[in-house]
C-alpha cells in the first residue's frame, strides 16, 4: 500500500504542480503586471494598457465562471463593435471548457494528494519526506528539460500545444482581432516563463523542506566550553 501510494505521489506531482500554477496565473496580478511591464508591445490598433487590463480581466473572469457562451454579448468596444467576434467567442468557449475541466481535476487531485500525504505522515513520516524530496527534485529536472526544449523551439511548442487542445485552425486569428490585440505572443511567452519559474521554485522548496530542513533541525548545537 505504502509503495503504491509513494509512486502515486511522485508521478502525480508534476500534474498537480502544473494545474496549481495554471490557477495562480489566472489571478488578476499577472494581467496587471504584464501589461504594465516596460517593453511590453503596444497594440498597433489602439488599445491602451488600461483597456487591455479591463478586457483581459473580463476574459479571465469568464474562464473561471460558470457562464455560458452568451457571456460576451454584453460587452462592446468604444466604437460599438462586439468585444469578440463569433469565431473568437467560440474559441473562448473552448478555452473555458478546458479551464473548467482543469480546475475540477486540480481540486480532485489536490484532495487525493493531501489525503495520501496525510496517510504517510501518520504511517511513515520518513517515507513521506523521501517521497516529497524525490517528487520535487524529479519534477525540477523534468521542467528543466521542458524549458530547454521550448526555449529552442517556441513556435513548435506553441503550435503543438494548440493542436493538441483545439480542432484544426480554430485558434488562429488575424492580428486585428481582439484576442491577438489583448494577448500577443509576448503575453504567452512571459506567462510561460513566469509559470515555469514558479514551478521550479516550488520544486526546490518542496525538496528543501522534505530533504534538507529535517537534517538541519536534527543537528545538535556545539557543546559549550
Amino acid at each position: 500500500m505504502k509503495k503504491i501510494l509513494r509512486l502515486f505521489l511522485i508521478a502525480s506531482f508534476p500534474l498537480l504542480l502544473f494545474l496549481g500554477w495554471v490557477r495562480i496565473m489566472l489571478f488578476p496580478a499577472f494581467v496587471e503586471l504584464e501589461y504594465r511591464r516596460p517593453g511590453f508591445p503596444a497594440d498597433p490598433y489602439g488599445f491602451t494598457a488600461e483597456e487591455r487590463i479591463q478586457w483581459a480581466n473580463i476574459s479571465r473572469a469568464y474562464l473561471l465562471s460558470d457562464a455560458g457562451d452568451e457571456f460576451f454579448a454584453q460587452y462592446r468596444l468604444a466604437d460599438g463593435s462586439p468585444l469578440y467576434n463569433e469565431r473568437e467567442v467560440r474559441h473562448m468557449a473552448d478555452v473555458h471548457r478546458i479551464v473548467q475541466t482543469a480546475m475540477v481535476l486540480l481540486a480532485a487531485l489536490g484532495i487525493l494528494y493531501l489525503a495520501g500525504c496525510a496517510f504517510l505522515f501518520w504511517k511513515d513520516r520518513g517515507l513521506l519526506r523521501r517521497t516529497l524530496a524525490t517528487a520535487g527534485l524529479g519534477t525540477f529536472g523534468f521542467l528543466i528539460l521542458v524549458l530547454v526544449t521550448v526555449a529552442l523551439a517556441w513556435d513548435w511548442a506553441f503550435v503543438g500545444f494548440h493542436r493538441v487542445f483545439f480542432t484544426g485552425e480554430t485558434w488562429l486569428f488575424p492580428y486585428s482581432d481582439t484576442l491577438i490585440r489583448l494577448f500577443p505572443v509576448a503575453f504567452w511567452q512571459d506567462g510561460f516563463a513566469t509559470a515555469v519559474t514558479g514551478m521550479l521554485v516550488t520544486c526546490l522548496l518542496v525538496w528543501f523542506g522534505a530533504a534538507i530542513l529535517p537534517r538541519l533541525s536534527q543537528r545538535k548545537p556545539p557543546a559549550a566550553d
